[in-house]
C-alpha cells in the first residue's frame, strides 16, 4: 500500500520578533490591541522565550525575543557562537517567520517537498526533521520537530549588487516556511481554553498571510509555495492588475474557511522600502472579527477583516 502524503498546507503559527528583553513590553502592546496573550516560557536552546495569540481557528501569533542580546555572550564562546547562528539572530523586528502544521516525522515532511521538488523541476529543498522543545511557565516540557527550507545553489536567484530585484534565497527562512511538527499533545504547545482564544477586541482567527517579494520574484516563489503546499499554482487566483497571487491554505481547527495566503509586489513607497530593506517576506497579516482598520504592532502591520464570507 502506497503511503499516503502528509498534509502541508496547514498554517501553524506566525512568528513575531521584538527586541532581546523586551518579551513584557510587547506583550502589554499587544494587550493594548485587545488580544488576550497567554504565557509561552523559554526554548531548549535558551536563547528565545516567548508569549502567544491564540486563536479559536487553532493558529496562533508567537511573540518571541531573544533573552539577552549577543554581546551579553563572552566572545570565542560555544554559547556566543551558537547566538550568534541563531536562524533569526539577523532578523529585524516584526514579522520574521511563519510556520506550516508538520507531524511526527512520519512520513517526512522533507523527503515529500523535496520528491515533489524534484520531479517538477522547482528549486526547492527542506532539511531533514529536527528535534526542538520549550519549558512552559509552568514547567511541562513540550517536544516537536522542525522541518525548515534550506538555500541551495540552484535556487539562490542572486543579483549581488542588488539582491532584492529578483529575489535572495540565502536568507530563505521568512521567504518560505518551516513546519513544526508535535511530539508532545499540540494542546500543550498551544493555548486552546476558552479564555485563551477569546480576545476583548473580538479577533476570532487569521483571515489571511501577506508576503511581499519584487515583480522579477513573484512567479518564482509562487511556484515554490506551490511545491511546498502540493497546490497547483495553476488553480490558483491571479491578480491581473497587480500580479499578486493567492492560494488557500488550511487552519489546524477548521476546514470551512480558508486562511488565504497573498504573495504580492509592493503597493506603495513604504512597502517598497520595506522590500528593499528586508527581502521577500511576510509583512501584514489580516485579522477576522476585529475592526475593519490597519494597525502597527509597533513592529508589524495587522489588518482587521470583520466579515468572514
Amino acid at each position: 500500500m502506497a503511503t499516503r502524503e502528509p498534509s502541508t498546507n496547514v498554517l501553524d503559527h506566525i512568528v513575531h520578533l521584538s527586541p532581546p528583553g523586551s518579551l513584557q513590553d510587547t506583550i502589554t502592546n499587544w494587550e493594548e490591541l485587545g488580544f488576550s496573550v497567554t504565557p509561552g516560557g523559554t526554548h531548549a536552546d535558551g536563547f528565545t522565550e516567548n508569549a502567544l495569540v491564540a486563536f479559536k481557528d487553532g493558529v496562533y501569533l508567537e511573540l518571541i525575543s531573544f533573552t539577552h542580546p549577543l554581546s551579553d555572550y563572552p566572545p570565542n564562546t560555544p554559547e556566543h557562537q551558537a547566538r550568534k547562528d541563531h536562524p533569526w539572530a539577523k532578523k529585524e523586528n516584526g514579522y520574521i517567520d511563519f510556520a506550516f502544521l508538520g507531524n511526527n516525522g512520519v512520513p517526512s515532511i522533507a523527503s515529500t517537498i523535496n520528491e515533489r521538488a524534484s520531479s517538477s523541476n522547482v528549486n526547492v529543498q527542506y532539511h531533514n526533521e529536527v528535534k526542538g522543545g520549550r519549558t512552559r511557565v509552568d514547567g511541562k516540557k513540550l517536544e516537536w520537530l522542525i522541518t525548515a527550507p534550506e538555500p541551495t545553489k540552484a535556487n539562490a536567484l542572486t543579483d549581488l549588487e542588488n539582491p532584492t530585484v529578483i529575489g535572495n534565497d540565502s536568507d530563505i527562512r521568512g521567504r518560505l516556511p518551516f513546519f513544526c511538527g508535535d511530539l508532545t499533545p499540540r494542546e500543550f504547545r498551544v493555548p486552546h481554553e476558552l479564555h485563551e482564544v477569546t480576545h476583548p477586541n473580538n479577533a476570532s482567527g487569521i483571515a489571511y498571510v501577506r508576503l511581499l517579494t519584487s515583480q522579477e520574484d513573484l512567479p518564482n516563489l509562487f511556484e515554490q509555495f506551490a511545491i511546498v503546499t502540493g497546490v497547483s499554482s495553476e488553480t490558483t487566483n491571479l491578480d491581473s492588475d497587480t500580479g499578486s497571487r493567492t492560494l488557500h491554505l488550511r487552519s489546524p481547527g477548521s476546514n470551512k474557511t480558508p486562511v488565504l495566503l497573498k504573495v504580492s509586489t509592493p503597493k506603495d513607497e513604504q512597502e517598497q522600502k520595506w522590500l528593499e530593506n528586508r527581502g521577500a517576506g511576510l509583512y501584514e497579516v489580516g485579522i477576522h472579527g476585529i475592526e475593519n482598520k490597519e494597525v502597527w504592532t509597533p513592529f508589524g502591520k495587522l489588518v482587521g477583516i470583520t466579515s468572514e464570507t
